[in-house]
């Protein structure tokens, strides 16, 4: 009961600290070295966005949570069609690789078929930014083969989805009480890419470069969580990168949330998040219909 209730406890803070990872980072997106973070939410940058608001890194991980809830488990066809709703509602936010497929799905094309051909065979970071959900439902095993089963649906290349599966497999075990060290080795030691493998395991060790690349990303937001104390910290360390800030640092606050809990993270920064209520509804409903 005990152990229970300390999971709990923890489970609704991933999907919310990945959300305001993303309006945190979105105003600096595309910046170089950032020396100055601020410690509160802001609005503008490239998309103007007020403050609190986020982009299609959460509007993808929300329909891949509903999908999640509703059939029970992982659909293709539901997710691909709640990703067009969201694109059609927000294209400006939407990265190379998912605008790509999105346009060939609403030009008839299947939804099993829309991702291949697309040029880079869908290395960049789409489906790890969205994943978090998979690792709130699924058991840790579970989680990292769902993550290319998931990935695939946009990003095709197998480096996108195993860098999506050690975090989403990362995130598993932190929800079930796991620590940081045996969520990242287990991952770490699951992980069937070498190329995968061998860049994270070297955290700070290699250069974290903040790029549009799935691994890249991977790379960088799970350092940050690795390597810092708090959730406050952990997502400035991830702005102060530049670059794809709001991927990064989406990732990374998932990463956190799930390891912290959403009392582990700043309440102002909860206040001032767009939607918060809702999210943490979805992320309980997740939990409860997930497998234990």
């Amino acid at each position: 009961m005990v152990i229970f209730i300390f999971q709990f406890t923890r489970i609704p803070g991933s999907l919310i600290g990945s959300a305001i990872g993303d309006a945190m980072g979105a105003p600096f997106e595309g910046s170089q070295i950032i020396h100055q973070i601020p410690e509160r939410m802001t609005g503008g940058g490239p998309f103007s966005t007020r403050r609190g608001e986020y982009t299609d890194d959460t509007l993808q991980m929300i329909a891949l949570a509903e999908t999640l809830v509703t059939c029970h488990g992982f659909s293709a066809i539901d997710f691909v069609s709640r990703l067009v709703k969201m694109y059609d509602l927000h294209p400006e936010f939407f990265g190379p690789t998912s605008r790509a497929v999105l346009e060939r799905v609403k030009k008839g094309i299947p939804p099993e078929k829309a991702a291949f051909g697309i040029p880079g065979s869908g290395r960049t970071n789409g489906a790890v930014m969205r994943g978090a959900p998979i690792g709130i439902f699924y058991r840790p095993d579970h989680a990292r083969i769902m993550s290319s089963i998931a990935a695939a649906i946009t990003h095709t290349h197998p480096v996108a989805g195993a860098s999506s599966g050690i975090v989403n497999q990362m995130i598993s075990i932190l929800c079930r009480g796991g620590s940081r060290e045996s969520a990242f080795f287990s991952a770490l030691n699951a992980c069937e890419i070498s190329e995968v493998r061998g860049r994270v395991a070297l955290l700070s060790a290699a250069p974290l470069i903040p790029s549009l690349d799935a691994l890249d990303a991977a790379h960088a937001a799970i350092t940050c969580f690795m390597e810092e104390e708090t959730f406050f910290s952990m997502i400035r360390r991830a702005l102060s990168l530049g670059g794809d800030t709001d991927t990064i640092a989406a990732i990374c606050g998932a990463l956190g949330g799930a390891f912290f809990g959403a009392e582990g993270i700043p309440p102002e920064w909860i206040k001032a998040l767009e939607g918060a209520a809702a999210l943490r509804e979805l992320e309980e409903a997740v939990w409860s219909t997930g497998e234990k």
